[in-house]
């Protein structure tokens, strides 16, 4: 039997613009066949609905999406954080849904953040999949505070720091294999963490983020790991950060500035999803390479694209500074 490959990523209603964007870059840049799996991130899904086709697809294991939760919820309410879900700043996320890729229709798999574009074919990743458990691409292991505490697992562990921080990866795109993380697994680690009190390798400045959580996964099973950035090969490591990394455009394609590398994907880290919703519908807004980004969203109905970019007044953005603003007072106010 074939193995079944896809695509993953996490999405509702607010990011359809950016959901759309995605889908469209994928099927341009690594396969026009490729399967996409779309997890829903909560039940406003209805936008969403409209994409499904026989290469668009919702993730409908409810049973798997609620196993998650409750085993975040049961980290996250521990006693180490106490007080914390008590702060007004504090929602419960969902984006510990992500993992659901490990238990999908897809035999290998890459997830990908719905606020991201593809702009290479993703095939490589698939094929590392035959040497290692997780593939990923980013630069946490190299930043001098790290999602684990090293001091604590070297203490209990012996093993050395470079194997900690290896663990430590974000959680916008990855590669791996189905069943790598299942019940039986996801139980195993809520023992360790609750009865062993290995919940105190997990930083508190973080807790409620499910890359937290993901990362002691990472070094809880002993996960075979390579990153983009720590291969030998310098053509691998490159950037993927939206106003961060500098990128150079050609064909609707963007490439690391230094070298000219192609990039696997441009994230479009910390951008709210409002200004990608106002983009599209003609407003003038400075986000990085907003051309390449309009290219995708309509490159399936180029007709509904704006013609034009246009300015918004002062008075429409301070009405909705004041939007914003009585959405946080509801949220702050919401009983827990």
């Amino acid at each position: 039997m074939a193995i079944q490959q896809g695509i993953y990523t996490l999405a509702n209603d607010r990011v359809y613009d950016q959901l759309v964007a995605l889908i469209n870059s994928i099927h341009s840049n690594h396969d026009e066949n490729a399967r996409i799996c779309v997890i829903p991130y909560d039940s406003k899904i209805e936008k969403i609905k409209t994409l499904t086709s026989d290469k668009v697809f919702l993730f409908d294991n409810l049973d798997f999406i609620e196993v998650l939760s409750d085993f975040a919820l049961s980290v996250w309410t521990d006693k180490r954080f106490k007080g914390k879900t008590k702060k007004a700043w504090f929602h419960y996320s969902n984006t510990i849904r992500k993992l659901c890729s490990f238990e999908g229709v897809f035999d290998e798999f890459v997830y990908v953040d719905c606020d991201s574009l593809v702009m290479s074919s993703l095939s490589d990743c698939f094929q590392k999949l035959n040497q290692y458990d997780c593939i990923f691409d980013d630069w946490e292991h190299n930043k001098q505070e790290c999602f684990l505490s090293i001091e604590l697992i070297t203490q209990k562990y012996g093993c050395d720091v470079t194997k900690v921080k290896q663990s430590c990866h974000a959680s916008d795109f990855f590669a791996s294999k189905k069943g790598r993380i299942n019940r039986g697994i996801l139980q195993e680690t809520q023992s360790k963490l609750l009865q062993d009190e290995e919940i105190y390798f997990i930083k508190e400045k973080g807790w409620w983020d499910e890359v937290y959580l993901f990362s002691y996964l990472t070094f809880f099973l002993d996960c075979r790991v390579f990153n983009y950035t720590m291969s030998t090969n310098p053509q691998e490591r490159t950037g993927n950060i939206a106003g961060v990394d500098p990128f150079v455009e050609k064909d609707w394609v963007l490439y690391n500035a230094q070298g000219c590398k192609p990039i696997r994907r441009i994230h479009y880290m910390g951008y709210p999803s409002k200004d990608f919703y106002y983009l599209c519908r003609g407003e003038d807004l400075a986000l990085p390479h907003r051309d390449v980004f309009l290219h995708y969203r309509f490159l399936q109905e180029p007709e509904k694209a704006p013609k034009s970019l246009k300015k918004i007044n002062s008075s429409t953005q301070l009405w909705r500074q004041c939007g914003q603003g009585v959405q946080k007072l509801r949220a702050r106010l919401q009983p827990r």
